[in-house]
């Protein structure tokens, strides 16, 4: 049952430290609504944003159809955010709806709205959530039920034609391509109104198609850092230690999250294939006076795409598997350097942070060697991109893949070029497990995390 989304282990006891032989069945929940939802208000509290998204479930003649059973499977694919995942007399889910707390990632409820999903978010920063979930929906519809698809619609807001902002709906995809189009506005289809709705302003609503790179300036980092030193101060009570930040900050790292899913969603066909997530530094003596090399060696190191950690902080003392030394050429840093300079910059917002939701928090010895190791293989890149200029030939340092799906596919075969280096050295990737989350992507992680419930 469990294997099928059917069930899932609960917890009755916060304080035990067995393991749980009680399951929950999700055609056993109530069919009644609590009368009280815990923390939702009519408005959303203080700092919050609220962001909401409707799936409409359709045939393929786009009409309404009605999918029996799927928030069963919601209510189990998605229990590692349930209000009750340490106790489960705190759940909040019945037949028709669900509530859902993801940390300082907000807060969710999902409900049938007739045979429609409506997905409502309210968090300083809702868009990594409001994201995750519409996707949820959707590939279940898409996938479970064939025949039916699922278009996620966004509600129109103030100025109403008819007065009454929210009730109107506007599909996603169609407004996009519109945009594309050059049109600024685009029609309320709802009958008897006449208003043209602002597209920028509707799309505000709708899941990110991309996120802008956070900045790390001297700032953010020092707030980071001062964030880590709080939870390496309250090892065990890491979930409280996250709850009591503000909401500048629970935005701030919802934002970080979202950037750091985004770029392992960037490249999610070449995971198949190898791990996505590494940092390097030069190792050659005099690297940085060595402006015309064509060929040097760099220590490179795998992360696990699951807590978020180098391999050197996952393994026992000693361990080095995960860390080579390898020559690279200056022409591959070259080309690569869009992809490498976000992907450096995530892992740097993410360290301060990561492993929190797996409980691993890093010392400050390691901490600062990775640290270390990050800001040499930024500093790295800017060093071959100036010492071979010339080789440029005018290029942006702007991630094209941004606008281009072409852009995407060159920063894939960069990574394939890698992972043809790695094989050739480790065809294990140290230790590095792939595994399938519940929508059949690619990651990889470290073998302690193989087996958490959120893989199948």
């Amino acid at each position: 049952m469990e294997r099928f989304d059917l069930s899932y282990r609960v917890v009755l006891d916060p304080l035990s430290t067995e393991p749980s032989n009680t399951s929950l069945i999700a055609q056993l929940v109530s069919d009644q609504r609590p009368d009280t939802l815990p923390n939702w208000g009519e408005a959303p509290e203080t700092g919050d944003e609220e962001k909401q998204l409707i799936c409409r479930i359709v045939d393929l003649d786009g009409d309404s159809a009605n999918v029996e059973g799927l928030f069963y499977q919601l209510i189990v694919r998605l229990h590692k955010y349930s209000l009750g995942r340490a106790d489960c007399s705190k759940s909040v889910h019945w037949r028709r709806g669900l509530m859902l707390d993801n940390d300082y990632n907000g807060r969710a409820l999902l409900e049938y709205v007739g045979t429609d999903v409506r997905i409502t978010v309210r968090a300083p920063f809702p868009e990594l959530f409001i994201h995750e979930l519409t996707n949820e929906v959707k590939w279940l519809v898409e996938h479970f039920w064939r025949g039916l698809l699922c278009q996620v619609m966004v509600p129109c807001i103030a100025p109403c034609g008819k007065n009454e902002p929210g009730k109107g709906l506007f599909e996603v995809e169609q407004l996009i391509e519109s945009k594309r189009q050059g049109k600024p506005e685009f029609p309320c289809t709802l009958s008897g109104c006449n208003q043209w709705q602002d597209i920028n302003r509707l799309l505000h609503n709708a899941p990110s198609q991309a996120t802008s790179q956070v900045t790390l300036d001297t700032q953010l980092t020092e707030e980071l850092q001062g964030i880590r030193r709080e939870l390496a101060s309250q090892k065990d009570q890491l979930r409280q230690g996250l709850q009591q930040l503000d909401s500048n900050q629970r935005a701030m790292l919802s934002q970080i999250d979202l950037q750091f899913t985004w770029i392992k969603q960037m490249l999610v066909d070449e995971a198949k294939d190898g791990p996505r997530l590494f940092s390097f530094q030069p190792i050659e003596p005099g690297f940085f006076d060595l402006p015309k090399w064509i060929r040097a060696k760099f220590k490179l190191t795998l992360w696990c795409e699951h807590s978020g950690l180098p391999l050197p902080a996952l393994n026992p003392e000693g361990d080095k598997r995960g860390v080579y030394k390898l020559y690279l050429p200056r022409e591959w840093l070259v080309k690569a350097k869009p992809f490498l300079k976000l992907m450096i910059t995530t892992l740097s917002l993410m360290l301060p942070v990561a492993g929190a939701a797996t409980k691993w928090v890093l010392n400050d010895a390691a901490y600062a060697a990775i640290e270390e190791e990050l800001e040499l293989g930024q500093k790295s890149l800017e060093a071959t991109v100036k010492g071979g200029r010339e080789t440029l030939d005018g290029q942006s340092d702007a991630p094209e893949w941004e606008s281009s799906g072409a852009g995407r596919r060159a920063e894939g075969a960069i990574l394939r070029e890698l992972h043809a280096i790695l094989k050739e050295k480790d065809p294990t990737f140290g230790g590095l497990i792939r595994v399938q989350n519940k929508r059949h992507e690619f990651l990889w992680v470290h073998p302690q995390f193989q087996n958490e419930d959120e893989y199948s």
